[in-house]
């Protein structure tokens, strides 16, 4: 029997459980709750999508020997279709009463073995800031923090829809942020400038095209939602004008000494569509791979990419206009598919506690701009 998450589901039940075995055609596992009044519904789902149902009714004599009722709370879900074992990470089980997924058996995973055993009556319980770094996407109490932020004024309650997005999809995706006019000829200049090459008699047009990128992308509407996301002001560190890129993530575009703290934020093009393919629910694989490389890492990010790329997972485009700004979470797997001549505007920023070790090693020089949100451009 595999320890299991505890929680409250909407009608006060208190539930425990977990998934023993899960393959290609059906899960099946466990659901314990004491004040059940008949048994629950158990739901499996592939990417939001409902592949399959049973009841917590079969009895396990080995739940019953440890006081678990009379052990009648065994469950099988048969899918309605056979998986691709290449999906299997992307299946979650949960009760049908209660937003609780159900722990899945992990393929090796030691270190997610243990850490899920230190949880098992602890299910509230975040990473600390020192771990992995403490963004919200990367936390496993994110909904409650998000809840209790927003209850007690610490958060905007008119950012919880997309604070929420961002918590659940590792992306969320803003249209018309720069509305009225969105990215323009000079914008698009400006970045050329930013870029390029930049010899040190021309700082002084390096730092005004970076003030005009600073006042396209720090409109107030983004600053405040990175500023949630971040509990600091954002720092852009990195810019890029990109097109057709392999799959990569934010945390290894640049050593960071805490590489779970940054985000990509993109902006469309008015020269020429801009799309981002996403692996849906990348930003919640395990940190580390088979081989012990966290996926944080440049390396571990690009085994990840490898695997994605092989493994043919599952992909959710978003299209960028003008007008949009998406900003994805920093161990979301995405590429980009833009013309060489209609480039995706690509930032990349951290918040202002973390410093690049680029910026930390005293090599080369740097330019660095404010603005009057208190974000700031450092390149």
């Amino acid at each position: 029997m595999r320890s299991g998450k505890m929680g409250t589901g909407m009608n006060g039940v208190m539930i425990k459980g977990a998934v023993d075995r899960l393959d290609s055609d059906s899960a099946v596992g466990w659901l314990y709750g004491s004040d059940y009044t008949a048994p629950p519904i158990v739901r499996a789902f592939l990417h939001h999508e409902m592949i399959g149902e049973g009841v917590a009714d079969a009895h396990r004599p080995d739940l019953e020997q440890v006081g678990l009722g009379d052990g009648r709370c065994g469950f099988e879900i048969r899918f309605a279709r056979s998986i691709d074992p290449a999906y299997l990470p992307f299946v979650t089980v949960k009760p049908n009463d209660v937003d609780l997924h159900l722990p899945i058996p992990s393929s090796g995973a030691a270190y997610i073995d243990l850490i899920n055993a230190v949880l098992v009556g602890y299910s509230g319980t975040g990473r600390s800031r020192s771990v992995l770094g403490g963004l919200w996407t990367d936390r496993l109490d994110a909904p409650q923090l998000l809840a209790g932020r927003i209850a007690v004024g610490a958060s905007a309650a008119e950012l919880q829809p997309a604070l929420q997005e961002l918590i659940r999809n590792g992306h969320v995706l803003l249209h018309n942020a720069l509305a009225p006019n969105g990215v323009g000829g000079r914008d698009l200049a400006n970045f050329h400038v930013a870029t390029g090459a930049h010899p040190p008699e021309e700082e002084g047009r390096l730092r005004a095209a970076l003030t005009g990128i600073a006042g396209l992308l720090f409109r107030e509407s983004v600053v405040r939602l990175l500023r949630a996301v971040f509990d600091d002001h954002p720092v852009i560190y990195r810019l890029d004008m990109v097109s057709g890129t392999g799959f990569a993530q934010a945390s290894s575009m640049e050593e960071l000494p805490s590489p779970g703290e940054c985000v990509a934020l993109y902006a469309g093009n008015p020269d020429g569509p801009v799309r981002i393919d996403i692996v849906r629910d990348s930003h919640e694989m395990a940190e580390f791979g088979p081989d012990g490389r966290s996926r944080w890492t440049g390396a571990g990010a690009a085994e990840l990419a490898r695997y994605a790329a092989e493994a043919g997972l599952s992909i959710e485009s978003l299209e960028l206009d003008a007008l949009d700004i998406a900003i994805l979470s920093p161990g979301l797997v995405h590429r980009v598919v833009a013309e060489p001549e209609a480039p995706a505007l690509r930032a990349v920023l951290a918040p202002r506690r973390v410093t690049p070790t680029r910026f930390l090693t005293g090599d080369g020089s740097w330019s660095e701009v404010g603005h009057v949100s208190g974000a700031r451009i450092r390149v």
